[in-house]
């Protein structure tokens, strides 16, 4: 759940109870969220040593209008992926009176390893009962790597691929407490992935649950729900999403609870534990801290 995305998705959620805080303001202007902002930081580690951390800042710069900033480190050990990226992530909400838009650029990777540069985009339409999001997102990959000539000496040289994915996000109200979720994503490759370097090795990202947002994936399908407990908000979500390499099948299963420190500081506590077909189960877990300020 701590992938760059995931995070993201749960800072759309805080920007929403941001947006009702400051509505709440005296003098405010319904939806008003200018002045406002939000700062997180997150981690998660799962039991193969997979890591990951990540801070982001969201901040209101217009009576509708987000701009958000992430960076973070996910790790994998050398007997896995042997992966240490850096994310770094900005991102940008505006809403009309009937339909909003996010834009979000992306730049993840390992240098000399693998290396992405993320483009997307979504339209929403956004009711007091339900919400519909279509996405659109198109990703360059390189991958560098060294050969060796016939006469010993190496060559560096990089293999390039690009991919378009299209997704589709629905939430609806259920009774006065309860939300329900569902996604879906298809994905592209311009090129044979079996072709690419080391493909064996990076597609071990695919087994982890914190690095999975960044590997390559044929489609993901995922459901949810969420529940309202006084003052707190469970969470629980299973996806389901298959490799573009080998055709495997992989499933996660997460659990959170949000829980309030403060008048403006909640506390998540989530853990899950995904499995493939070729990898036994692993169980993760981990901490996200949210504050918000301004008006």
């Amino acid at each position: 759940m701590m992938t760059c995305r995931s995070l993201v998705r749960s800072f759309a959620g805080a920007a929403a109870l941001m947006a009702g805080l400051a509505a709440a303001q005296p003098g405010a202007a319904a939806d008003d969220v200018r002045g406002s902002w939000m700062l997180g930081i997150g981690a998660q580690v799962d039991e193969d040593s997979n890591d990951s951390v990540l801070g982001t800042f969201s901040v209101g710069i217009g009576s509708t209008t987000w701009l958000s900033f992430a960076a973070g480190r996910s790790s994998s050990p050398a007997d896995r992926a042997d992966i240490e990226a850096d994310t770094l992530v900005l991102g940008f909400d505006h809403r009309f009176a009937k339909v909003g838009f996010t834009v979000e650029a992306e730049e993840w990777g390992d240098s000399g390893v693998l290396e992405t540069q993320d483009l997307a985009g979504s339209v929403y339409f956004d009711r007091d009962s339900w919400r519909i999001a279509f996405g659109y997102e198109t990703r360059d990959i390189d991958i560098p790597f060294t050969v060796t000539g016939p006469l010993g000496n190496t060559f560096r040289r990089t293999f390039q691929t690009g991919a378009d994915s299209y997704s589709l996000d629905a939430r609806v109200g259920v009774g006065e407490h309860w939300q329900l979720y569902l996604g879906v994503a298809e994905y592209d490759y311009e090129r044979n992935l079996n072709a690419l370097p080391r493909i064996d090795s990076l597609n071990l990202l695919s087994t982890s649950t914190l690095t999975l947002a960044n590997s390559f994936i044929d489609h993901e399908r995922s459901i949810g729900a969420e529940r309202e407990i006084g003052r707190m908000l469970l969470s629980m979500r299973f996806a389901t999403d298959r490799s573009a390499i080998d055709d495997s099948k992989f499933e996660t299963y997460d659990l959170a609870l949000l829980v309030p420190l403060g008048a403006r500081v909640d506390l998540e506590v989530n853990m899950g534990s995904g499995r493939s077909e070729f990898f036994d189960s692993s169980v993760y877990g981990g901490l996200l801290f949210l504050v918000y300020g301004g008006r």
